[in-house]
This record gives C-alpha cells, structure tokens and sequence, in this order.
C-alpha cells in the first residue's frame, strides 16, 4: 500500500473549492460534500495508484503526471518511491496543462 500526501498548493486547492462553494454559491453542506467525495477518490491511489491515465497518454507532453478524475475536479499527481504526491486539485474544465506548466507546453 502506498502513501499518499498532498502538496501545499493542493491543500490550498482543497481550501479554495470548499470556500466558492461554501460562501460564493451559499451551499456549506455540498461544500463539505464536494471536499469529501475528492479526499475518498485520492484515498483510493493508496490502493491503486495507477488508476489515473497519464498527462503524457493523454496529451502527448512528457511528464510523469498523472491525473484522476474527482467528480468535478481532477487530482494531479506523480508516483515517486511508493508515494502517491498530489500536486493540484483542479476543476476539471480547466485547461490543466496550461495552469500547470504555463505557455511551455505544446498542443
């Protein structure tokens, strides 16, 4: 079984969805629900880490991240000595690639 911890930034992500759901649209309760439903879908990489497809499978950019879908956000993540790393917790329509490596990627 493998280990997994969340960066700052993606505890910060966490931070940040639960508040625009909680205060923006004024809905606490599918705030706490949002949070949870994510948090139980990145515990599963613990069992099964390569659950998620790759970046590089998926788009064609080398890197060694993975991505999982949680709900309506996507957990972005790197497998590295028998821990699972998230590194992002991003809503799902965003162009990822762009939030995570900026204009350096190509299409």
């Amino acid at each position: 079984m493998n280990k997994v911890l969340l960066s700052p930034e993606a505890g910060k992500d966490l931070s940040q969805i639960k508040h625009y759901i909680s205060k923006e649209l004024k809905k606490p309760d599918s705030a706490r629900k949002t949070v949870n439903e994510i948090l139980k879908e990145i515990k599963t990489l613990k069992e099964f880490p390569k659950q998620g497809p790759s970046v590089q499978a998926l788009t064609g950019f080398s890197t060694d991240l993975r991505i999982v879908l949680c709900g309506n956000h996507i957990a972005v993540y790197k497998i590295e000595n028998g821990t699972v790393y998230i590194f992002r917790i991003l809503e799902a329509r965003l162009d990822y690639l762009r939030v995570l490596f900026g204009d350096d990627y190509c299409e």
